[in-house]
């Protein structure tokens, strides 16, 4: 059974979970290669893909898009609000094909899953159950929502990684991950200063791209020392294994579904503090596997708990390790997506005009994923000036600069 994966890039969590997904079917009856939409800029999970047997291809022309898609049994889009994912299904004529969807954005804030997306395809499958209290998506009707399913693309570390700490009279914080403002909570700099205890930092992996604002807001207090950026790093299982507690407090707002680097803190044993966020909360049993909280005052109490009651932090610590090894294991990803394979084979193949569903021009396709395209009333939640990617206002701006209807409404936003 031969799948072929159409994508922008393998970066970052996608990229992790397509060469999870490949891996585990290596032996099986699928054949997995993979479309990418763009150069890659970096290689670190394209080299271990193309390891595994699986062929993936870059620069593609008409000819050899058409034959990849002929010759495929499904057609597998992993999905997410990406300009060159709208301009190559909508600026191409794509053959008769099987269409499973694989969404890697939760939908339940913007960008909002394109409900005509949902209805053309065979399968749509969340990676969190999360999603499917999306407001859209609960107002489909039985026939389209007998399409949808879930398929976390998220996996823990082996459990055999797992470092039981010894006991410490200082127990080590820390966060990894994105640092825009679309994705981390805006207000983490004023809940960190709320802690009392003397000498608490927070150590952050990630891109430097925006620790400048963070530390801004650190010297307006005179808190220097609240945090310490430690850049990124290429050994996440070895950089976690020296932390105690995972404090990850997202947007509420934020795009953010499967948390690949949440699954991976707790395979680890890291206890998390998380907002309480949908897709945060499909991983998190509160006071089980880790805390949940909701303002400043419960972040207090729930660090003062972990660095007073050592016993409670062990308990989660091995809840959560366990949670994660019984439920996103790679063998449990492979064989959900299985299930779909199965089905779907049985399906004629067909042709979709994406351009009748998501639009023909970039305006069209930028604004498909806005809820009622209110976004742009409220100053407060609009972080698509400031973030360069993620399918963002500038991302699209940058993508498509001579669409007049996107150019406008670029300047608008730059007016406020």
């Amino acid at each position: 059974m031969k799948i072929l994966h159409i994508m922008p890039h393998l970066g970052g969590g996608v990229g992790k979970a397509l060469r999870t997904l490949i891996e585990g079917a290596s032996g099986s009856q699928y054949q997995h290669s993979i479309l990418l939409l763009e150069r890659p800029e970096k290689k670190q999970f394209v080299d271990k893909i193309i390891q595994s047997g699986c062929q993936v291809y870059t620069d593609a022309d008409e000819i050899l898009i058409e034959q990849l898609i002929i010759n495929t049994d499904i057609v597998q889009l992993e999905w997410w609000n990406h300009p060159a994912t709208f301009q190559f299904l909508c600026q191409h004529s794509i053959s008769e094909h099987r269409l499973l969807v694989w969404c890697h954005v939760s939908g339940l804030n913007t960008p909002i899953i394109p409900l005509k997306l949902i209805e053309i395809s065979d399968y749509f499958l969340f990676t969190s159950g999360a999603s499917m209290s999306a407001k859209n998506v609960m107002k489909l009707n039985k026939d389209v929502s007998s399409k949808l399913g879930v398929v976390s693309s998220g996996v823990g570390f082996p459990r055999k990684n797992r470092s039981v700490l010894p006991q410490k009279s200082e127990i080590d914080f820390g966060y990894m991950g994105s640092l825009n403002s679309s994705k981390l909570y805006p207000h983490l700099i004023h809940y960190l200063d709320q802690i009392p205890h003397n000498g608490f930092k927070l150590k952050i992996w990630g891109d430097d791209f925006y620790k400048d604002k963070l530390i801004a807001q650190c010297n307006a207090i005179n808190k220097t020392n609240l945090i310490e950026f430690k850049g990124y790093t290429s050994e996440p299982c070895k950089t976690l294994s020296t932390l105690d507690v995972f404090i990850y407090l997202l947007n509420p707002s934020h795009y953010g579904t499967a948390e690949n680097v949440l699954l991976e803190a707790m395979s680890m044993g890291i206890v998390p503090i998380v907002m309480n966020n949908p897709a945060e909360m499909a991983i998190v049993d509160h006071n089980e596997t880790g805390l949940i909280i909701s303002n400043s005052d419960e972040f207090v109490a729930a660090v003062d708990y972990l660095i007073n009651c050592p016993e409670e932090r062990l308990r989660m610590s091995e809840n959560a390790s366990r949670k994660i090894s019984e439920c996103y294991s790679p063998e449990i990803m492979f064989n959900k997506m299985s299930v779909f394979y199965e089905q779907i084979i049985l399906k004629p193949k067909k042709k979709i005009i994406f351009k009748n569903v998501l639009g023909k021009e970039p305006y069209e396709w930028y604004m498909a994923c806005q809820e009622n395209n209110t976004m742009y009333q409220n100053d407060d939640q609009d972080n698509s000036l400031e973030e360069e990617t993620k399918g963002s206002l500038t991302h699209f701006q940058n993508y498509f600069p001579d669409d007049i209807q996107l150019d406008a409404l670029y300047k608008k936003r730059m007016i406020f």
